[in-house]
C-alpha cells in the first residue's frame, strides 16, 4: 500500500544513517521502538538488544515486520500515544510527524534514554535557549527530564518518500526532573507559554520586565513554586 499518509510517516532508507541511530544505542538493553515502519531500525536494533518492543499502529506494517523480523522482536499493533508500553531501558523512534509532541510528552513521563529522529525545526526547539524563538513550553517540558543533544540532521533524500523538511537525530540523556510534579508543571506551562511575550509585572507575577520567553527553566520552576504557595 505504500505509506499510508494518515499516518504521516516518511520510512528511513538510508541503510549508513540507520547503522548510525543503532550504534547509539547500548547493546544488551530491552529497546522500545515507537514508529517501526518497515523495519529500517528495528532489524539491526534486534541483533544488539536482548528484545525489542516494536509499536505500529498500521495493521499491514506490522504484519509485515512480524514476518521479518527475528525472534526477539515483539510487535505490538496499537497507537503509542494510547497503549501502555512494556517495560524497556531505552527508546528509540523515528516520531511520525503529527504526534511528535505528544509523543515526546509522554516519554518524558517515563523518563527514558533515549535517541529520536525529529523533524529539525522542533530538535532546534529541543534544544533552544531562553530568548530564542525556538524557545517555549516543549522546550521547558522536555528539559525538565533530559538533557538534549542534537547529534545529526538528515537530508530529505534519507527518507522514503522524502518529506519536505530536513530531520535531525536527537540524544535525550536522563536527569534528575526539574520538579515533582510534572502533570501540574505542564498546566502551569501551558498557560504561561500561551502569554510568552508577556512580561512577568504585566501578569503579575513578579515585578520585571522579563519576558516568559525569557525565563530560564529554574526561574520557571521557582515561579511554579511561588504560584503554588506553600
Amino acid at each position: 500500500m505504500g505509506r499510508r499518509r494518515r499516518f504521516s510517516q516518511h520510512f528511513l532508507k538510508s541503510r549508513e544513517v540507520a547503522e548510525f541511530i543503532v550504534g547509539l544505542v547500548p547493546p544488551g538493553l530491552d529497546v522500545l521502538e515507537v514508529g517501526p515502519g518497515r523495519g529500517a531500525l528495528t532489524i539491526p536494533l534486534a541483533e544488539k538488544s536482548r528484545v525489542v518492543y516494536a509499536i505500529e499502529i498500521d495493521r499491514g506494517l506490522a504484519e509485515e515486520l512480524r514476518r521479518a523480523a527475528p525472534p526477539n522482536v515483539v510487535v505490538i499493533v496499537g497507537d503509542a500515544l494510547e497503549v501502555e508500553w512494556p517495560p524497556a531501558q531505552y527508546f528509540v523512534s523515528n516520531v511520525p510527524y503529527e504526534i511528535t509532541s505528544p509523543l515526546l510528552l509522554k516519554l518524558a513521563r517515563h523518563r527514558l534514554p533515549a535517541v529520536v529522529t525529529v523533524q529539525k525545526e522542533v530538535a532546534d526547539r529541543l534544544a533552544a535557549e531562553p530568548g530564542t524563538e525556538e524557545y517555549g513550553r516543549l522546550t521547558v517540558a522536555v528539559r525538565c527530564h533530559y538533557d538534549v543533544e542534537v547529534v545529526r540532521v538528515l537530508p530529505p533524500h534519507a527518507f522514503s518518500p522524502p518529506p519536505k523538511v530536513y530531520s535531525a537525530v536527537v540524544r535525550l540523556t536522563p536527569r534528575p526532573p526539574c520538579i515533582e510534579d510534572f502533570e501540574g508543571f505542564q498546566r502551569f506551562t501551558a498557560a504561561l507559554f500561551s502569554a510568552r511575550r508577556k512580561t512577568l509585572r504585566r501578569l503579575k507575577l513578579a515585578d520585571s520586565e522579563k519576558r516568559i520567553f525569557q525565563l530560564s527553566l529554574e526561574e520557571i520552576v521557582e515561579l511554579y513554586k511561588r504560584t503554588r504557595g506553600p
